[in-house]
């Protein structure tokens, strides 16, 4: 049974149905996605609390290198569970040539644009929590430098890691649900290249 779902991947889509068949995938299978996964997230999670608490609770001077280290974590992180995805619950595609991705890059580019968005917007709900905590922080900061005690106890702190590991966990499946409809989009590409050698084989 699973041999004949997965052998349903292998099909040509529209740009749209790469987005929704990719979700679905993701979705149907988020148990065993887990499963696979929670360990890189976890380690992802890890890192990304270290990210946003160096310019909160160290010094806002570490701004810039948060911001290198989480995208660092992110793309170390996709890179990982996309090989074990494939490895496990994904077939194979096969190596695309440059030239054949060129020739269907406005698949890729509407695929990618289209599930950055959802992420960027499921990072938003995600992170409230964490942003409610970093403004809090900041203030208080802001407070003990003008002179004013400061406002926050000294538990908040481990309440802000607390926050910044949870969302980093929970952003670690966002950013994973973009593997899914590129793998589909990858698929339709080496399909349509496939189609395409055998007609100009026709032709001969």
């Amino acid at each position: 049974m699973e041999k004949n779902n997965e052998n349903t991947l292998q099909k040509i889509r529209s740009g749209r149905a790469c987005i929704s068949d990719g979700y679905q995938w993701f979705s149907a299978r988020f148990r065993r996605i887990f499963r696979l996964t929670w360990p890189a997230a976890f380690v992802f999670a890890v890192i990304s609390a270290v990210a946003s608490a160096l310019p909160v609770l160290v010094s806002p001077a570490f701004v810039w290198p948060a911001i290198g280290l989480w995208i660092v974590a992110v793309i170390l992180f996709l890179a990982y569970t996309s090989r074990r995805l494939r490895k496990h619950l994904l077939e194979p595609t096969g190596p695309i040539p440059f030239s054949a991705r060129m020739r269907h890059l406005g698949l890729t580019v509407l695929v990618t644009i289209v599930c950055l968005i959802a992420v960027i917007v499921l990072t938003l709900i995600t992170s409230l929590p964490m942003v409610i905590m970093m403004a809090a922080n900041w203030e208080s900061q802001i407070g003990v430098l003008m002179g004013d005690p400061a406002g926050m106890p000294d538990y908040v702190k481990w309440l802000s890691i607390g926050a910044f590991l949870i969302a980093g966990f929970l952003q670690a499946y966002v950013w994973m649900t973009i593997i899914a409809p590129l793998y589909m989009a990858n698929i339709t590409i080496a399909l349509r290249e496939k189609e395409r050698k055998e007609l100009n084989i026709e032709k001969i």
